[in-house]
């Protein structure tokens, strides 16, 4: 798919859990006319000059999600030109001052804000800026095993915030991917829906790349 469309995959995952957000919303009559906004947490190693190999070096930058398109192609598109766009303005700021701030605000500062936006209830007269978290885990591209058994699933959980209580992470094992999904009760209390709506979204996109790489209309 990001070969047929000249995207990355981290796009593409992207544009997976955007088709299956439009189903689950319009199921529920709840589908926005407006792209929903992810946190998505991304990697600075590559980019830091520290020696602490050891230690996470992770950011984060925000996604414009296009679930108020239809299309597929369209929304895969959109990503693509966003991502674009955020990845050039995230790289133009040093990566030690990207990890320095998260490592600050997370334990300390962000830590008792979020504990004081909760203990005040400060979601229903001033709701977070985003809508969910999608991480986009590289996994080991080999097979994992345990005790002589293959693993063949692992799927994984993070973190909701009060008042955009959606977690949706993908982790990637021997060239395939899994999604865990996790979400406050109170926001969305069954996500069976949301979690069978992902193949649908996926078949689409691969449909979508099939023809495209065929000669096809790629309906842009």
């Amino acid at each position: 798919m990001k070969n047929a469309f000249g995207v990355t995959v981290n796009d593409v995952v992207l544009a997976l859990c955007s088709g299956a957000l439009r189903t689950f919303l319009a199921e529920r009559g709840e589908l926005p006319d407006k792209p929903m906004l992810a946190t998505v947490p991304v990697s600075v190693r590559e980019r830091s000059q520290r020696a602490d190999h050891g230690s996470n070096k992770v950011s984060t930058w925000f996604a414009s999600l296009p679930t108020h398109l239809a299309d597929p192609v369209a929304r895969l598109r959109a990503l693509g030109e966003h991502n674009r766009k955020a990845k050039q303005h995230h790289e133009s700021i040093p990566a030690d001052l990207l990890q320095d701030w998260a490592q600050f605000a997370a334990p300390t500062t962000f830590g008792l804000a979020v504990r004081a936006y909760s203990a005040l209830r400060l979601a229903e007269k001033h709701p977070v800026v985003h809508n969910l978290v999608i991480s986009n885990v590289p996994g080991p591209p080999m097979p994992l095993y345990l005790l002589g058994a293959r693993i063949t699933g692992m799927y994984p959980f993070g973190p909701v915030f009060h008042g955009a209580g959606l977690n949706i992470t993908v982790l990637s094992l021997a060239g395939r991917v899994d999604v865990g999904l996790i979400a406050a009760r109170n926001q969305a209390d069954d996500l069976w829906p949301l979690a069978d709506a992902l193949p649908d979204a996926l078949t689409e996109l691969v449909s979508a790349a099939e023809l495209a790489t065929n000669g096809g209309s790629d309906r842009d």
